[in-house]
């Protein structure tokens, strides 16, 4: 089973004049200008360098299961450019500065089953409040294909690399140029924002991500430990994302 507390050796001792850290403003802005040019400029080029085989293309000509999977290798460009960032310019441990240490504060059961909750709870106030028509996300399932892409993606990708991007590095530096009481709400924004594109027009969608981002980043911070939000996370998704594949195959998604 996952547990985690983080080990005695992995708490940063602290130094004269305050604690030690090699993270500062700057390493947020760097992450910041790195994200913005990312997000312009591999779309576009991504679509210039499909068009040698497809003339004509347009990014909205992309299938369902190809939005996703672009969402997915721009992902990992984010968290390489963390890798490099971390180990390469400053010399640190990854693991170490995502705080992937085992904790024993909080069971697996009951991380598991509040993901569940959360699932259920985002499910039930959202179906008060329907959208006047399906949000972005539901619109990227076109076919079986990209239904299975879309949830494959959704429950064994995307939790681990938004983790390790806004719990695991953004939090660690905020929570250190600043303090914890900032890393929590700003985080959770954070995660609630990147997820306004998917969920747009289904504003009580969006705020109940908020919440959930919320919930997330105040476990990171308690356990000092992102196993144990990551745990909540694949949790949430498989949960909504099968209840969701489920409706729509039963609906008859087109072949």
């Amino acid at each position: 089973m996952l547990h985690s507390l983080p080990e005695p050796e992995s708490f940063e001792a602290p130094a004269a004049g305050g604690r030690r850290t090699p993270w500062a403003a700057r390493d947020l802005a760097v992450f910041g200008i790195f994200f913005g040019l990312t997000v312009l400029l591999f779309p576009p080029l991504t679509i210039r360098a499909l068009q040698i085989l497809r003339p004509g293309l347009r990014l909205t000509d992309l299938s369902g299961a190809e939005q996703v999977i672009l969402q997915g290798v721009l992902d990992l460009l984010l968290v390489g450019f963390i890798v490099f960032h971390v180990r390469i310019v400053h010399g640190e441990s990854f693991v170490d500065t995502i705080h992937w240490f085992r904790n024993y504060q909080l069971s697996t059961t009951f991380l598991v089953s509040s993901g569940a909750a959360l699932a259920l709870t985002v499910l039930l106030v959202s179906s008060f409040f329907p959208p006047s028509e399906p949000p972005p996300i539901e619109k990227l399932i076109t076919s079986s294909h990209s239904l299975y892409v879309f949830v494959i993606f959704g429950i064994g990708v995307a939790p681990l690399l938004e983790e390790v991007i806004i719990r695991g590095f953004l939090f660690k530096v905020l929570a250190d140029v600043t303090s914890p009481s900032v890393a929590v709400p700003s985080t959770a924004a954070l995660f609630a924002l990147l997820h306004v594109p998917q969920l747009w027009g289904s504003w009580a969608g969006v705020f109940m991500i908020l919440v959930v981002g919320y919930v997330l980043s105040s476990v990171r911070d308690r356990t000092n430990s992102l196993i144990p939000s990551l745990i909540i996370h694949i949790t949430y998704n498989a949960m909504l994302f099968g209840l969701f594949a489920l409706g729509t195959l039963v609906g008859g998604p087109h072949a």
